[in-house]
């Protein structure tokens, strides 16, 4: 049981160094602690001499006996103390010991925030580098929970982990300074302090287990928050909004639970801590003439254990606060490295846009999911427009994720040019290509600010033409603030169409060697598509256009389009060469025109 305890003990120590030692400028922070506490050991005890001088009774010879090691160092200097000098002497050493711990407390707060934002970024960057089907398989609302909550609460775990060594170090100072003064008195604190250690010892355990089931409750409410917001009109129109609320509400309410019983719990720390300096205070105030203490050493030794009290709480406060962000810590920590675990694997060969992509007998089905992809071959030709068409769930936007990728062929082979897609590098790959779907990604800024971002010295009058061609001027001349007006998070203030029409300016505006339209048109009136279509026309012999579309006018204009049927390539052609063969394009366009006889 011993054993057990112990190493438990040893494997927190380790914890609390491998924290200390990954914070930025952990050495500068417990060094200027380590010399702050020496000033503080030379400036209290000259305190005594101090209010020894202040008394008339006392002799000079009684005033030095005080001073030990001062004494005879003034002596070898030939330096004759006073009151004045040595209240100088002692106000410089004790202001010079805060002044330090004002310092090294900035630059560990500063340290902090540091760690918050290398977290937060450590999550971005690897969630933007994790192999795709790993990101359809986790929780948004974990991810949220990570980036919001999880960065602060570990770098709050380094921060406590050297408050820890911090406050051990004063109380350390503390204690000598007092076995200095009165051995008997120090022994009393030692008691006093050592029962307190057990007792907060034995409660931070629970507060550990408290913190651990209030981050999992508070992952489930992001979850759910993440959930209403991205289905909130489903939520807000439909019977189950009142049952989805109750869910959360049990969830909120049970956060709340567990936060008091941890605020108790801290709270009980605290005034533990307090009635044992309470005690030790009166016990010395009654006893000290039986100690042999004169009043002096009585100030000193009050004034002495008054702080370190407060530094002994502030200490067991660190390490509860420790406790609590330890699940927190170890949680993100778990993240970084499952995301680090299921990095996208990608070659270096480098694409060159000027060469044909190409499938050869390609497969692909999810894990433990029916086949998607059966054997497909086709070829995209550079500066080529093309189109995958089909019914929902034929496989078409499952040939743009391989396309770009994102997934790879269970068998067959992708040819980038010549060069396999195991061996190609798919992130240089994806820096030129713009990619426009029906859900439209937009930030909470100005439309000039949406419309820019991503591009490289685009000047106003690009700007300007690109707006015309896909008929942004139109929305522009009727903002208030025209151009610069500000959108609301993610576009709220535009409709879906005139969110797409943001999003195809936007694309247009980058510059992209290929162009990947995923249903981007299909929130647009059948005025303003037709005229869109004529603008993306004018940019095809710019780019490669690569188009996936349920609604079949979208995609008249294309060079080659590809009929897709249960994951497999049924017709290939142009659109009009397609509706002369009356195939499965021809059934799928009389369908959309409402002029279907036929059965397939």
């Amino acid at each position: 049981m011993h054993t057990t305890k112990f190493s438990i003990l040893l494997r927190r120590l380790r914890y609390i160094c491998r924290l200390i030692i990954k914070t930025p400028r952990f050495g500068w922070i417990i060094s200027l602690q380590v010399l702050s506490s020496f000033f503080t050991v030379l400036g209290m005890p000259l305190l005594i001499p101090v209010l020894e001088y202040a008394r008339t009774d006392v002799t000079r010879d009684e005033n030095v006996a005080h001073l030990d090691l001062f004494g005879k160092v003034f002596n070898t200097l030939g330096f004759d103390p006073s009151f004045l000098s040595l209240l100088i002497l002692a106000s410089l050493l004790i202001a010079s010991g805060q002044l330090l711990v004002f310092v090294s407390t900035i630059v560990a707060n500063f340290s902090q925030q540091r760690l918050s934002m290398e977290y937060r970024k450590r999550v971005f960057c690897s969630y933007s580098t994790v192999d795709w089907l790993w990101i359809t398989m986790d929780k948004s609302g974990e991810m949220n929970h990570a980036i919001l909550r999880e960065a602060d609460g570990a770098g709050v775990a380094h921060l406590n982990a050297q408050r820890i060594v911090i406050y051990t170090v004063q109380v350390a100072v503390f204690l000598i300074i007092a076995v200095k003064l009165s051995l008997i008195a120090s022994m009393l604190a030692f008691v006093l302090y050592g029962a307190l250690f057990f007792l907060n010892a034995w409660n931070s355990r629970h507060v550990r287990n408290l913190s651990g089931k209030f981050n999992e409750t508070f992952k489930k409410i992001a979850n759910a928050t993440v959930n209403l917001l991205q289905n909130k009109k489903f939520f807000k129109s439909s019977m189950l909004l009142d049952a989805f609320l109750t869910k959360v509400f049990q969830y909120v309410d049970e956060t709340v639970r567990v936060k008091k019983l941890t605020i108790l719990r801290e709270q009980l720390q605290n005034l533990w801590t307090y009635l044992a300096t309470f005690t030790f205070i009166i016990f010395l105030m009654g006893f000290r003439n039986m100690l042999g203490l004169g009043f002096s050493e009585l100030l000193v030794i009050l004034l002495v254990f008054m702080r370190l009290g407060p530094h002994f709480n502030s200490l067991f406060k660190a390490y509860l606060d420790l406790n609590i962000q330890v699940p927190v810590h170890q949680s993100i920590e778990r993240r970084l490295y499952d995301l680090e675990e299921n990095e996208e694997v990608m070659g270096t060969e480098v694409f060159h846009y000027d060469k044909p992509i190409r499938f050869s007998d390609v497969s692909f089905k999810y894990t433990k999911g029916k086949q998607v992809i059966n054997e497909i071959s086709l070829e995209i030709k550079p500066f080529q427009s093309v189109a995958f068409v089909g019914s929902s769930g034929a496989g078409k936007s499952t040939i743009l994720d391989l396309i770009l990728g994102l997934l790879k062929p269970d068998s067959g082979k992708i040819c980038y040019g010549e060069i396999p897609h195991d061996r190609f590098d798919a992130s240089l790959f994806r820096k030129k290509i713009a990619y426009v779907s029906q859900e439209t990604t937009l930030l909470d800024g100005t439309l000039l600010e949406n419309l820019t971002i991503g591009c490289k010295e685009v000047n106003e009058e690009v700007i300007k033409d690109v707006c015309k061609r896909v008929h942004i001027d139109r929305l522009i001349s009727t903002l208030p603030d025209g151009i610069h007006t500000e959108i609301g998070e993610n576009g709220i203030k535009l409709s879906g169409g005139q969110k797409e029409m943001v999003a195809l300016g936007r694309a247009l505006l980058m510059k992209p060697m290929i162009l990947i339209l995923d249903e981007a048109t299909s929130e647009l009136d059948t005025e303003t598509e037709q005229l869109i279509q004529e603008a993306i026309k004018e940019f095809c012999h710019d780019m490669t256009i690569i188009m996936v579309a349920h609604r079949l006018s979208t995609v008249k204009f294309a060079d080659k389009i590809f009929v897709i049927e249960n994951g497999a390539i049924c017709e290939t052609g142009k659109y009009d060469e397609l509706l002369k063969k009356k195939g499965r394009l021809h059934y799928l366009d009389s369908l959309q025109s409402g002029t279907s006889t036929i059965s397939m």
